[in-house]
Parts: structure tokens; sequence; C-alpha cells
């Protein structure tokens, strides 16, 4: 109930925001020039592991679990939970791939502030549209980022939020030197791996509503019973089952289609990450991403390794598989340019 009250409506989050900026108003620091950095890509590409790996480094801010579900009123409510609770305990989060969390996880949360914000006018019933975001919500999301800087105690922000993708050049015009890293996989193991979740989360939310409401708050559509599509052209339906592997594949195809444009590709905020590179370099990585906002000296965790697996997948769909296979290559050659 207290989520729903919460984490559930515009109207609360806005009003928590507007309180928190009146309180906080000495706090917030509206440099647009720092080199946050934002991982932003399609489910299943590694975002949770390269999010964690930069964030164990003690320099990022990130909103956690710890912050749920005042997001957008961070500092007061940390006022009001102080240390109450503690993250000892830990679990495997619901996606059953052995990634642990506790309170103080770093989460893909912030999307609750452009769902307040916009008023919900990029969620459809079966898609998420792209969209640009106007100077006002640009100063507010600069905020937003400010008083989460404050409530950690840091100087950076590090976002992992999927749906940014619907907004990179606003993202980039809120931080002109910001960093946005976009992780992508073999197509055929990221569109399984993405139907395999679906089936998971399918059935959870089945047997327990309040997992459908909670990702629906979070607007976290990428799979389940309400999983919706982004839509990069105009009614562009995908026509496979979503029990399909086809469907997921094509999923792929449209989104990194999207992404390798040449608008983004020739922005040097933007840097494409291979998964199976960044399992066999994580820091190499990481030291020449952190090279590129001046971070030069920050050292890395040298046992730091990511656990991949690997299966055989049958799809009959021989054409999607081509398809997918060339843009695959087109990204692997901007990996390599990005980090060797």
């Amino acid at each position: 109930m207290f989520h729903h009250l919460v984490l559930g409506s515009n109207i609360v989050q806005e009003m928590l925001f507007d309180i928190e900026k009146i309180f906080f108003k000495k706090k917030i620091k509206n440099d647009n020039l720092k080199q946050h950095i934002f991982i932003s890509g399609l489910s299943r590409s590694g975002t949770t592991a390269l999010m964690r790996y930069i964030y164990e480094t003690n320099l990022f801010a990130s909103l956690t679990y710890r912050d749920m579900p005042f997001i957008t009123s961070p500092n007061l409510w940390n006022k009001v939970l102080g240390n109450k609770t503690t993250s000892s305990f830990s679990k495997v989060r619901a996606h059953k791939d052995g990634i642990q969390v506790n309170i103080d996880s770093p989460e893909a949360l912030d999307e609750v502030f452009w769902r307040v914000k916009l008023n919900n006018n990029y969620i459809h019933s079966d898609k998420l549209v792209i969209h640009e975001v106007n100077e006002e919500v640009i100063n507010e999301f600069r905020k937003f980022v400010s008083l989460i800087l404050y409530r950690y105690k840091k100087n950076l922000y590090l976002s992992k939020n999927n749906n940014n993708l619907l907004r990179l050049e606003s993202i980039i015009k809120a931080f002109p030197n910001c960093l946005i890293l976009i992780p992508f996989r073999n197509p055929v193991e990221q569109a399984n791996s993405l139907l395999l979740q679906h089936q998971n989360f399918t059935e959870m939310q089945t047997k327990n509503k309040f997992v459908r409401s909670y990702m629906s708050y979070l607007v976290h559509y990428e799979f389940g019973i309400d999983d919706r599509y982004y839509e990069f052209i105009k009614n562009d339906n995908i026509k496979y089952n979503k029990n399909s592997i086809s469907y997921w594949l094509t999923k792929w195809i449209n989104t990194y289609t999207y992404l390798s444009q040449e608008k983004f590709v020739k922005k040097n905020n933007i840097l494409y990450l291979n998964y199976d590179y960044f399992c066999e370099n994580p820091q190499k990585v990481l030291k020449n991403l952190f090279k590129k906002i001046n971070l030069d000296s920050v050292s890395f965790d040298s046992s730091f390794k990511i656990k991949k697996t690997s299966k055989k997948i049958d799809i009959s769909e021989d054409s999607i598989i081509l398809k997918s296979q060339d843009i695959f290559n087109k990204l692997k050659i901007l990996n390599n340019n990005c980090f060797d």
C-alpha cells in the first residue's frame, strides 16, 4: 500500500520533489559540465554488471533501493530513514541470474523522474516512443542529479537506465560532457536471454500482482506481461509472438539499428561496448573509460570476473539472423574504435 501510494502517484512524486527542492535549495548546484556516466541499451546486454563494476570504485552516486519509494526526494527520505536499515542481507535478484542485491545496491530507478516530469506522455499501452525533452524539464533533471550527488556526497553521477535511449540527445543536452555507454551482446544470445526473462517475469507477475505494478511504476516494460517495444519508426509493429525468439531478435535489430545511426556514432559522448569484450577485458575497458573523463589514477579490482555462459540456440528465421549479424559486426567495429 505504501508503494502504491507513494511510488505509483505522479502527483505525490511531483510534490515530494518540490518539497525536496525547497528544503535543500542551497545544496543544488546546476553544474551541467560534469562528466557523468549513463549506461543505456537493450536489456540483457550486461548493463548491471557494468554499472556494478563502475559503482564499486566509490566515485559515483547512484540511486539505490534505500531510496525507495521516495525516488524524487532522496535527501528527505534519508533524514527520515536514518540508519534504521542495514545492507547485511543480500539475495539473488528476481532475474535469477546470480546477481546479488541488497538495500544499498544501485539500480535503474531514475526513470520515475522522467515518468513524472513527462506525465507519462511517452508511455503507450503497447510501446514506448522516442522523445525530445524541453529545456524546463532538462533544468529539473540537473537539479535532480545534483540532489542525488548531495545525498551520497559524490561529484559524479552514474545511471543505468535503458529507457534513456529514447532521449539520448536530451541527456547530452543536459550534460554536454557526459559519457553514454551503449552495451550490446551477440544478438541471438541476447534475444534468448530476453525470452527467458519474459517467461520468468510473466510467471512471477501472474502469481504476484504487486510485481506487475512495481515494474509498471518503474516503467520497466522490457519483458513480462506488460512488455512494450521501443517504437523508433512510426507504426513499426513487431509481427512475431512474444514467446518466439524471433520477436526478441527483431526487438534487438530495431534497437541497435537505431542506436548505430550515424548521428550517434559521430558523437564523442557515446561509446559502444561489446559484452564479450567487457567480460574478457574489464580492467582495460574501465581504464580507457575513466581516461576519457580525466580519472586516470583510479585503480580497479583485478580479480573482477564475469561468468559468461553460452549455449546452442536454434532459430529458423535465417534472414533475421543475417540482418542481426550485420548490425552486430558493425557494433563490434564501433567497440574496437572506442576501446582498442
